[in-house]
């Protein structure tokens, strides 16, 4: 048996954000959102300094790479649904 890990790195904007507190806020609500409804590994690796951006990182392990697709594109949308944060832009890297 195969397993397909693949990682998604998720830059995002928070354009309202003023504060550290404010995007943590932001962020702290996505990642527990996405954690209620997929079942990944998150990782925050949001710069301190810069209050506006964050960054996310996903992890997961599927039995295909199609699979591990079909995850990452949920989360993504669920991202998107987000109205206090915009999606940059993404990557998806796989590992077989």
């Amino acid at each position: 048996m195969s397993v397909c890990l693949g990682m998604l790195t998720a830059r995002l904007m928070v354009p309202e954000s003023h504060s550290l507190k404010e995007r943590r806020a932001v962020v702290n609500s996505l990642k527990e959102k996405i954690r209620k409804r997929c079942n990944v590994s998150i990782s925050d690796a949001s710069p301190d300094q810069v209050w506006q951006r964050a960054e996310l990182h996903f992890a997961c392990a599927a039995e295909t790479e199609a699979a591990a697709d079909a995850i990452f594109r949920s989360i993504i949308r669920l991202i998107d649904e987000e109205s206090r944060c915009e999606l940059m832009n993404s990557e998806i890297e796989y590992y077989a």
